[in-house]
């Protein structure tokens, strides 16, 4: 006579199966990626228009650190264009002096991004042209920031 012995594991997924191949340290070290970008994230959903045009200037302005000719190239525009929407406009006409144009900026717009990023001091030098005041936003308005590498 032989005896036979059935042992059920229960439903085992796919997924189940790849995780417990992967060492804790790799899941940790996962789980503290996906932390650090969500944080990320959520620090610039919750950054004022101002700020988030700030930072946009401040990238650009690393953009322009070293033109790398002395007349302007279409591929250094697009490197400073890539961080403004559509409603922006890039001019080269003095360069390696650039121009930002932000198009149809809304009032509280306006006086925020006016506070936020008036003059940025650094290795490029960034410069928002008029608006000394709130009193100067409008409904709408086009505001140039002028970058100077």
């Amino acid at each position: 006579m032989t005896m036979t012995s059935l042992w059920d594991a229960g439903p085992v997924g796919l997924a189940d199966l790849r995780l417990r191949r992967v060492p804790r340290s790799i899941l940790a070290l996962l789980g503290l990626a996906a932390v650090v970008v969500g944080g990320q994230q959520i620090n610039v959903a919750m950054q004022s228009p101002g700020e988030t045009i700030r930072a946009a200037l401040v990238a650009a302005a690393a953009d322009m650190r070293a033109p790398e000719t002395a007349q302007p190239s279409r591929d250094m525009l697009q490197a400073v264009g890539r961080h403004f929407n559509a409603q922006a406009s890039i001019g080269a006409a003095l360069w390696p002096h650039v121009t930002v144009t932000l198009h149809n900026v809304d009032q509280s717009t306006c006086i925020d991004a006016a506070a936020a990023a008036r003059r940025i001091e650094g290795l490029v030098v960034v410069e928002l042209e008029n608006y000394r005041s709130a009193a100067d936003c409008r409904a709408s308005n086009d505001m140039i920031w002028w970058i100077m590498p």
